[in-house]
């Protein structure tokens, strides 16, 4: 049950679950609410390859009337507390089992019996914060087996960027932004000579610069090393404008998501803050699935250390780029396949333990 399945990062990041699922042993219901007839290729995608699709609208009582007479055995949500519609049908708790995944955090919902989690981004002291039961999959608990890649429209002479200079990237929603971060982020530019940020977000662009700017004059940083850059036509430029980058700062205690999986599968460095929540270990779990701890801080030193080290270390940017791009052949993170089987063989555990106890264990 999902509002996102459709060209959104939800959309782009849970259709390898869909790709490799084992179709002799589970049958799909895709239940698409609040469901518009666009022009959406990934949405036409995701109904094809569902055996039953349930194209829904926002009232909740026709969703739960269709997830009732459908009588599933295990219900995914992939809104979470996203959409109010479906927390409302979730907490009617129309199926035995009923699972949270991929679009946010817990809900905090006792209906929903497990969420899913790895061991990097919810360590063991983390179920006390949750009323749902953590099912930590092995490794991770998001995989891909790529992204589609177009041809970039960015240029540094386009920029007004020299050839030799250092280019940090941060390509993040406003929400995810802070000025606690921003002022590491503009540290690191200070200390990197002959560096340029490129700031990129949907967000009110008037308010964003107004905001880099006041930030950057008050740490010493000049504002003509700033560059807003402006959205793109297509997901597949906007990867393939990411190479542009030397360097990509992450956000905290929000991390990037489908962004951080972006930017290593185009091989660029990242620097992530880790924290204790969910989203503030989003990036760390996928760079370690990606077999990368270059650029991983636990404090806010270690983020500025981190940053500054790749922007005047070009030796070390290149060997972590290598690393990554050689990661794809074998790091869990890009193998939807398996990733597929581990989900799998959770649901039928799930399934095990409602039928051996009726509830969860």
């Amino acid at each position: 049950m999902c509002s996102c399945l459709r060209r959104h990062s939800v959309g782009w990041l849970a259709r390898w679950l869909f790709e490799h699922h084992d179709r002799e042993r589970f049958q799909l219901y895709g239940y698409f609410v609040d469901y518009k007839l666009v022009n959406d290729n990934l949405q036409e995608w995701y109904i094809n390859q569902v055996d039953h699709p349930r194209k829904l609208g926002i009232h909740v009582l026709d969703v739960a009337e269709q997830v009732y007479q459908d009588q599933l055995d295990i219900l995914i949500d992939l809104d979470s507390i996203t959409l109010d519609i479906s927390c409302a049908v979730m907490a009617l708790k129309l199926a035995p089992v009923q699972v949270t995944w991929l679009g946010w955090d817990a809900s905090g919902l006792p209906a929903i019996d497990y969420m899913i989690a790895d061991p990097y981004v919810l360590p063991d002291s983390a179920q006390e914060y949750y009323s749902e039961k953590i099912w930590r999959l092995p490794q991770t608990y998001i995989a891909v087996d790529g992204f589609e890649v177009g041809v970039p429209s960015l240029r540094r002479d386009h920029l007004d960027i020299p050839n030799d200079a250092t280019i940090y990237l941060s390509s993040q929603r406003g929400y995810k932004r802070n000025p606690d971060t921003t002022r590491l982020q503009m540290k690191i530019i200070k200390a990197v000579p002959n560096s340029y940020f490129l700031i990129k977000g949907k967000s009110d662009q008037d308010s964003i610069k107004r905001f880099f700017n006041q930030i950057a004059e008050e740490e010493g940083v000049e504002c003509d090393r700033l560059r807003f850059l402006p959205e793109v036509p297509t997901e597949a430029v906007h990867r393939a404008n990411l190479g542009i980058a030397d360097v990509v700062l992450d956000t905290y205690p929000y991390n990037g998501a489908t962004t951080t999986l972006e930017t290593l599968w185009m091989g660029i460095p990242l620097v992530t803050r880790v924290g204790e929540q969910f989203v503030a270990r989003n990036s760390y779990t996928m760079m370690m699935n990606a077999g990368i701890t270059e650029g991983i801080a636990w404090t806010d030193d270690q983020y500025i250390e981190w940053g500054i080290r790749l922007g005047k270390d070009p030796a070390l940017r290149q060997q972590i780029s290598w690393k990554l791009r050689q990661s794809r052949q074998t790091a869990p993170l890009w193998n939807g396949k398996e990733f597929t089987r581990e989900m799998e063989k959770a649901y039928l555990e799930m399934w095990r333990n409602y039928q051996g106890t009726g509830n969860r264990e």
